[in-house]
């Protein structure tokens, strides 16, 4: 899946979830229908969702201007990414990084402080390497790609008035899905704009160096000519041998001093601050630039949108119709009639999208979550698992969130775990307090949220609508 096939998607997931004009039920099954057609029966899932969502997006499209509009906001600017470098050069060849006037200070405090700088930052790469690993940026840099996301020309675009709901929960799905993509993105311009920085400050050096004679000393309230000797040494002799110039001795140093009058031709100076920034500054920022860039580019083409929320778990049972999904159920604390399996079943093929045979387990008692060898045994071969539980009770993250993990967890991989919340018993207790009802529904999805799922909150003693049939 691509970075343009992800941006569809959920785009279409914006209108459809919940259902918004001007999209309807009829566009949403003509979508399924025709993606599945053209696919062909036996394709991927996936596959048959991508070419769902480009079917969809084109009929909006035809609807409405502001989906297409959309879509181009969220595109990388090429524009933006050349005026940030073109930006770092001009910094870096205005600045007067080495002295005022045509003297040239050998300390050079602007240099040395860009040395450092730099030498920081690889330090911080390298110890966010080691901790987090090099798949995503770390916080900050994903904070900052989030930011910089909303100052382009999405920002622009949500800014403007009449943009619709689902646009705009699109931008904002779309700006968390992404962080990892643009954080990539925003890596390999700050690198790049780095290396400009530095490549400026050498090219301005050079460029003033053709039309004036520059003159090299030094001064210090702090520093005398030995310790100036070791910190030129320490900074410069890896430029000294690569260009084989000879630093010079305390001695010599002493003659230099502004402040005795002291100076001398400033070329061999220029030279070991280029090569410096060069081998220190301007090659490895590049390096870090390109690989940051290729890694935008995997990302970009293996977008990494997860499908395995009850959205697009529906979708898929919908594009893949024709098969039957198997699901057991295990209710938790809670005994389930006879009279419940049938309304279950049809909230759950509304859910799924298709066919849902059930397999009915027994109710694990509280606590039982503790010892899942006791209610997994035989179980591994299962399509999808139902956690169910009653509204009733109250959602404890030690007993009822664990549970969850459990099944999600069992058989020794990770399985599709689908969370149903029974609302029957609750609603005959309190039958008009939707207050209570509500935050009831709010404490059970924060449980669940922690352990990645979502409840799908149903009434069981109401008998679902059935599905339209396509």
């Amino acid at each position: 899946m691509t970075e343009s096939d992800a941006s569809q998607l959920l785009l279409i997931r914006a209108h459809e979830d919940p259902l918004t004009p001007p999209w309807s039920e009829a566009d949403a099954l003509w979508a399924s229908r025709e993606a599945r057609r053209l696919e062909g029966e036996a394709a991927p899932p996936e596959r048959v969702l991508v070419r769902r969502g480009a079917l969809a997006v084109e009929r909006l499209g035809e609807r409405s201007a502001q989906v297409p509009a959309a879509l181009h906001a969220v595109r990388p600017s090429p524009l933006w990414t050349a005026a940030a470098l073109g930006l770092a050069l001009l910094v870096g060849l205005a600045g007067n990084a080495i002295g005022p006037s045509q003297r040239i200070n050998i300390l050079a405090p602007p240099l040395l402080a860009l040395l450092v700088w730099n030498l920081l930052v690889y330090v911080g790469l390298v110890w966010a390497t080691l901790r987090r690993g090099a798949k995503q940026g770390g916080p900050l840099r994903l904070a900052v790609a989030s930011l910089a996301g909303w100052v382009g020309p999405m920002a622009r675009w949500l800014h403007r008035a009449g943009v619709p709901p689902p646009l705009r929960r699109y931008a904002e799905a779309w700006w968390h899905a992404s962080r990892p993509l643009q954080a990539a993105r925003l890596a390999a311009v700050l690198h790049a704009a780095a290396a400009m920085v530095a490549i400026g400050a050498v090219s301005g050096l050079y460029l003033r160096g053709l039309a004036f004679e520059y003159r090299a000393a030094w001064d210090s309230t702090f520093l005398a000519p030995e310790a100036v000797e070791g910190l030129l040494r320490l900074v410069l002799t890896p430029a000294a041998r690569l260009g084989d110039i000879e630093l010079p001795a305390a001695a010599e140093l002493a003659e230099l001093r502004a402040s005795s009058g002291g100076g001398e031709n400033a070329a061999r100076w220029i030279h070991l601050y280029a090569i410096t920034l060069a081998c220190a500054v301007a090659v490895p920022r590049l390096l870090l630039a390109g690989w940051a860039a290729l890694r935008a580019r995997g990302l970009a083409r293996r977008f990494p949108l997860s499908l395995d929320d009850r959205y697009f778990s529906r979708l898929v049972g919908v594009v893949g119709r024709g098969e039957t999904v198997a699901a057991r159920v295990f209710p938790y604390s809670y005994q389930v009639g006879p009279a419940l399996l049938g309304p279950l079943q049809q909230h759950l093929r509304e859910a799924l999208g298709g066919e849902v045979v059930l397999t009915l387990a027994p109710s694990v008692p509280l606590g039982g979550e503790d010892e899942p060898a006791r209610w997994q045994a035989g179980t591994a071969g299962d399509g999808v698992t139902i956690a169910l539980f009653p509204l009733t009770a109250t959602p404890e993250r030690e007993n009822h969130g664990a549970f969850v993990q459990a099944l999600a967890g069992r058989g020794g991989g990770s399985r599709q775990v689908v969370v149903v919340v029974d609302e029957s018993g609750f609603r005959q207790r309190f039958p008009t307090d939707t207050k209570r009802l509500e935050q009831r529904r709010a404490a059970w999805q924060s449980v669940l949220a922690e352990t990645g799922h979502e409840g799908l909150f149903v009434d069981l003693a109401a008998q679902p609508l059935e599905e339209p049939t396509p």
